[in-house]
């Protein structure tokens, strides 16, 4: 015990902890790649219960609803950000950094819920309901993470840093489902569930290494009871009433940009939300795709989009957020379209394959666009705050757009699905034109 307790006690030395490594202010690519793999992180969960285990659902002859309800119950945390904002906005442990603190514990708990997912018996379809709950309780330290990660993203990030930043960030976040929901589809297959969730605990240890040794700004302390010095951005809000920090967040929430970009991300995820829920039950059911099929080349399709928003970030950066998104919604409608009027190509070659591929990259672009765009909408004061409300609100769209797989089963066929989803996306496109951000800056200034 002693023994142990010694090499514990040196783990926590500020030398051994703090000396070799540099901030994230300090330094761009370290602060690409360190958001990137949070990211990473908070995919994980997403991976596994959003791709991994509905495919097998359907492989297991599962209905539409049910494959459809699991998703759209599980993804249900992640339209609580607008609650964690304002908390993480008003405490803070100032000599650890704004947001480190939060990721930290984010990044426990779902260490921990992964832990007690090994602990579940091999079959998942015999406790759907307790597989949801777990997946639940898993999404819930995700979304806590995501909303402290995208405070620290807005708090670091440079004003031409911020389209490429979204692309690492976004790119992390496809990556880490991808890879989950691969890994754990096999793992599902092959060894059961205990596997799965043992290998998704593995990487959340590890990624949980980076917010542990890396500081928000030079000096701050790695640990409470290391040495350091508080940056003084770190207390800027602390001192805030809730009555203060609720106004301001809600007056910015209400300016006509704001509220305009709101109903065009909700359009955008409602229409991804429908898809993620349709595509493995029409892969796997109606196409006689294999479950292992649907979730590699989930996988593959993520890791492309991925990489295609990396290398298309800073091009985003330099043409601009909203006259590169016009374009992509308007190829994401004719996809959309021709798909939903030449059903009967579906299971010729691999175009359903290449749909879900091309849609993957487009879908990518627009979310760097958008996600760009609502940065430059928030209030500086109460950036955290107002970000999580706009994430909260898509994430909740999104998980709408899931759920609509229930309504839509009722009484339409996959091609309605995908005609309906070209119609959500030709209102996007109607609306893009009307956002004007000169005015929204203009009325930004007399909220400061």
């Amino acid at each position: 015990m002693d023994a142990l307790w010694a090499v514990l006690n040196g783990l926590c030395d500020v030398k051994v902890l703090s000396a070799p490594f540099p901030s994230l202010d300090d330094s761009k690519w370290v602060r690409l790649i360190a958001l990137a793999l949070l990211y990473a992180g908070q995919g994980l969960p997403i991976g596994i219960f959003q791709v991994a285990l509905p495919a097998y659902m359907a492989s297991l002859g599962m209905s539409p609803a049910e494959v459809g309800g699991f998703i759209a119950f599980v993804f249900i945390p992640w339209s609580f950000k607008l609650i964690a904002g304002p908390v993480m906005d008003k405490f803070v442990f100032p000599p650890m950094g704004r947001r480190r603190p939060w990721i930290l514990l984010a990044q426990s708990g779902l260490l921990l819920s992964f832990i007690v997912l090994c602990l579940l018996g091999p079959d998942p379809a015999s406790q759907y309901w307790l597989l949801a709950a777990l997946g639940f309780m898993s999404n819930v330290f995700g979304a806590l993470q995501d909303v402290a990660v995208d405070g620290m993203a807005i708090d670091l990030l440079r004003e031409d840093e911020r389209a490429q930043g979204n692309a690492f960030m976004y790119g992390g976040q496809i990556s880490g489902i991808s890879v989950a929901g691969s890994i754990s589809s096999w793992a599902l297959m092959s060894f059961g569930l205990q596997l799965a969730a043992a290998l998704m605990a593995l990487c959340v240890f590890l990624i949980l290494l980076i917010p542990l040794l890396l500081r928000e700004r030079p000096g701050e302390r790695i640990l409470p009871w290391t040495k350091g010095v508080t940056a003084t951005t770190g207390t800027a809000l602390s001192s805030d009433s809730w009555l203060s920090i609720l106004s301001s967040v809600f007056q910015a929430l209400l300016l006509p940009m704001s509220i305009l970009l709101i109903l065009i991300e909700a359009l955008n995820r409602m229409t991804s939300g429908l898809l993620v829920a349709v595509s493995p039950v029409l892969t796997v059911q109606e196409l006689g795709w294999l479950q292992l099929d649907f979730s590699n080349w989930v996988a593959v399709t993520g890791v492309i989009a991925a990489i295609a928003g990396v290398v298309l970030g800073p091009i985003i950066d330099r043409l601009g957020s909203l006259r590169i998104l016009k374009w992509i919604v308007m190829f994401r409608l004719a996809i959309f379209l021709a798909m939903g009027l030449f059903e009967s190509m579906w299971g010729v070659s691999s175009i359903f394959k290449w749909f879900m591929l091309v849609n993957a990259i487009a879908t990518q672009i627009v979310t760097i666009a958008l996600i760009a765009l609502f940065m430059r909408l928030c209030l500086n004061r109460v950036a955290a705050s107002q970000f999580a409300v706009y994430m909260a609100l898509a994430n909740l769209t999104y998980s709408m757009g899931s759920g609509l797989l229930v309504l839509l089963s009722g009484f339409t066929d996959y091609r309605g699905m995908m005609l309906f989803s070209s119609l959500m996306i030709g209102v996007m496109l109607l609306l893009l034109p009307l956002v004007d951000l000169d005015r929204h800056e203009q009325d930004l200034s007399k909220l400061r």
